[in-house]
């Protein structure tokens, strides 16, 4: 099954000198300050994940398209930059220019480039063996959830055509829409949905027939705007699962931003179980975070099942940009900012004790 396997990038953004980001894993963690760049390397390669997808799709339509023009597209929707021009995503400096290289398991190829002064078509793409991801699929899961800005996200970028919502939230829109199919589950899944009922208590986010989406807990309906964000979040999830966009055949990857955010402490562990259920299952995964507890419970799962789990932690250097070191988590959690944080509180506590 076709997967990410290496990402090398340069000029981009935050990260001005090349960062190479070698031998990913089923589940991928991205740590890092703030301004480090987490979002934004989730985004790109959630980015040249959908385009391929998409490509796919299209190559053999009434309106077949060119890869780059579907990825220079992607790049614009997904990051707004200024003016909505892809050279504003080149990190600022003399000489600087953006250029992207990955790698999939199945020797799949994906290399493009482009300067500061480039504004909507990548002239420069080169590809090798891609035909092998026909099939796969790409959902990203941003921090914010939608359903209760569902008609907003709708309105602002199919009537009004506003840059209100990036690519992350109108392709969840588009994938949330497709209806429930039948079938079995894997194993794997079926233990995700029951961390789910944990979640929820055994209630489920319904989308009706006149495109309403409400939560029902046994005989009681509840709209959006009163339901918990946290069950809103995990709701979308449900859907994915149910109409088949999160799946193990042929080829998936998940891009998960911050999924604490909103979340109680418990919940927080629940839903790094389940990321750790769908890596089990064959679905690539993606998350960046700042929480501990989701580091932490992702540190212990890897360990205990020996999974070669990958945590990249992102710093910034002295001069500017950005550098990442990469670790597997089945080695244990190494020192870094989340944990020292959590050791500084620690003392913190103890010397107050000790004071008392």
């Amino acid at each position: 099954m076709a997967a990410l396997e290496s990402l090398i990038v340069e000029g981009f953004v935050a990260f001005q000198q090349k960062l190479e980001w070698k031998e990913h894993a089923s589940l991928n963690v991205i740590i890092g300050e703030n301004d480090t760049g987490k979002t934004h390397l989730l985004k790109l390669l959630y980015a040249v994940s959908r385009s391929i997808e998409d490509y796919s799709k299209k190559r053999a339509g009434p309106e077949p398209k060119d890869l780059s023009e579907l990825l220079a597209g992607k790049l614009r929707w997904t990051f707004l930059p200024q003016k909505m021009e892809l050279g504003r995503l080149v990190s600022r400096g003399a000489g600087q220019r953006l250029n992207v290289e990955l790698c999939w398991n199945s020797d799949g190829h994906l290399k493009f480039g482009f300067g500061k002064d480039t504004t909507v078509k990548i002239n420069e793409l080169q590809t090798n063996g891609l035909p092998e991801l026909e099939g796969h699929k790409a959902s990203f899961l941003p921090p914010k959830e939608i359903l209760s800005i569902f008609d907003a996200i709708v309105a602002t970028r199919e009537s009004q055509e506003i840059a209100a919502f990036d690519d992350t939230y109108y392709d969840l829109v588009q994938d949330y829409r497709q209806p429930p199919t039948a079938g079995k589950w894997k194993e794997q899944i079926k233990r995700v949905f029951k961390h789910l009922e944990d979640v929820t208590g055994g209630g489920e986010v319904e989308m009706q027939a006149d495109g309403t989406i409400v939560f029902r807990r046994g005989k009681e309906t509840f709209n959006m705007h009163q339901t918990a964000e946290g069950i809103k979040k995990i709701g979308i999830l449900s859907r994915l699962m149910r109409n088949r966009r999160l799946t193990p055949a042929g080829g998936c990857i998940l891009f998960v931003d911050e999924p604490e955010v909103n979340l109680h402490p418990k919940a927080i562990v629940l839903f790094a179980e389940m990321l750790h259920e769908f890596a089990q299952s064959g679905i690539q995964v993606y998350v960046t975070t700042h929480s501990y507890f989701m580091l932490k419970r992702l540190e212990q799962l890897a360990r205990e099942h020996r999974t070669d789990y990958t945590l990249l932690d992102l710093r910034k250097r002295d001069g500017g940009g950005v550098v990442g070191s990469v670790t597997r988590l089945v080695d244990g959690l190494p020192m870094n900012p989340i944990v020292e944080e959590s050791l500084r509180l620690f003392d913190k506590d103890v010397q107050l004790d000790l004071e008392g």
